[in-house]
């Protein structure tokens, strides 16, 4: 079969929509063309962190195979690597882990013949303005082995990319009309440290802050104990960093966070937290919050219930625990059932709701810098504020998508 139409679908992390991106832009770049179904080749990203994620992969390539009846199937990311046996059993074409998606590009390259690709023409298609922020991978790997995530194990060592390839990267993409750059990586506070000049992300951003056509650049997530006094410096006093860290918990009780092999107490959080926000008073603080997780009682949950209301987040994303039988949380002992799980997980998704609510009042009647997503049938723009939160907005002025714009009178999405 001549390959020439390609699908993509990706599960998992903001880490796996890059990869799908570039993998994306290289076949483009061999001259083949995306397409929604009906492809030639359909790859399926995967996600293997925890058991429900991987039952998702299997949904999603059985989907795949319902748009693509004719197509080759290709199996990549994190599923190869943790289920490689289970994957080969999937009777798919290509099969590559998340560390050898060049690799699967290079294959495909020698199926078509293709020997060599213009510089120029790569470019052309790799930086197109069509969405509103642009997600830039600019490390991968972890090795803090949290005892309920196989992330370590998909992804390896810490392997940080060049200061010069990322500015590289950031200033085409800028130039093409994108305001917002969003910095992902697995473990992302520690870009840098392997690197031989020993950069780290405080030094990168004050490098991306010099990119003129750069108007908003945030970070996918970041570490408590990489929120240094550097970084709040860097946030208060400069602009173009968004004002929202998402910064994982996990939990609020310190028992269960020394069972998770997490590398702080909720006193050690909330000092951070009271610095950053000393500093900057109206920055939105995401997190994550696992319920459920095993030896969590009544009371260590409601810890965390109190410690999260303590704290004030602007958005809490809840999860309840999943258990990954190659992790060493999976043979813990008191395993929480399920209906506790879900109990426990409707009642603090309820709380998040109310200190979301709480959070966004504060800046009704307030001018927002917002990055536009696009616009609806009904004339409304939509866009996302520096705070994380959605909004709309009427004008008369058109708009481009990615175009960061200032807006007085708005309303919550």
């Amino acid at each position: 079969m001549a390959l020439k139409t390609f699908s993509i679908y990706t599960l998992g992390c903001k880490v796996n929509q890059y990869d799908s991106s570039k993998v994306s832009r290289d076949l483009q770049a061999l001259g083949m063309n995306q397409v929604e179904n009906g492809a030639d080749l359909a790859i399926i990203n995967t996600c293997t962190v925890t058991h429900t994620a991987l039952s998702k992969d299997k949904k999603m390539l059985e989907a795949a195979r319902q748009a693509n009846p004719l197509a080759k199937f290709a199996v990549v990311g994190c599923m190869p690597v943790n289920y490689r046996e289970e994957t080969e059993k999937l009777g798919v074409d290509y099969i590559f882990g998340a560390k050898d998606l060049d690799q699967f590009v290079a294959e495909i390259r020698l199926e078509k013949s293709i020997n060599d690709v213009l510089d120029c023409e790569l470019h052309a298609i790799e930086y197109q303005n069509d969405k509103s922020r642009y997600f830039l991978k600019i490390q991968d790997g972890c090795q803090q082995f949290c005892s309920y995530c196989i992330i370590p194990y998909n992804r390896g060592k810490l392997a940080s990319r060049g200061t010069a390839e990322i500015v590289d990267e950031v200033k085409k993409v800028t130039s093409g009309g994108i305001a917002e750059v969003v910095l992902c990586g697995i473990h992302l506070g520690l870009y840098g440290v392997d690197l031989v000049d020993q950069t780290n992300l405080v030094a990168l951003l004050k490098m991306l802050f010099e990119i003129k056509d750069l108007k908003k650049i945030r970070l996918s997530s970041i570490e408590i104990t990489e929120v240094s006094d550097d970084m709040i410096e860097l946030m208060r006093n400069n602009r173009k960093l968004a004002r929202h860290l998402h910064i994982s918990l996990q939990a609020g009780c310190d028992r269960i966070l020394q069972a998770m092999n997490r590398p702080y107490t909720t006193s050690d959080f909330k000092t951070r937290i009271d610095k950053l926000r000393e500093a900057v008073p109206e920055v939105a603080i995401t997190t994550d919050v696992i319920v459920g997780f095993p030896g969590e009682t009544d009371d260590a949950f409601r810890e965390t219930v109190d410690y999260c209301q303590k704290i004030g987040f602007s958005k809490i994303h809840v999860f309840p625990f999943s258990a990954h039988e190659k992790t060493p949380a999976c043979n813990f002992p008191e395993q929480v059932n399920d209906e506790i799980k879900k109990q426990r997980a409707s009642e603090l998704q309820k709380i998040s709701n109310q200190l979301e609510l709480a959070y966004n009042a504060k800046f009704q009647g307030e001018e927002l810098e917002v990055i536009i997503d696009g616009r609806s049938k009904g004339g409304w723009y939509r866009g996302k504020s520096e705070y994380y939160f959605d909004v709309k907005f009427e004008s008369e002025i058109k708009f481009a998508v990615g175009q960061s714009v200032k807006v007085k009178n708005w309303k919550l999405i």
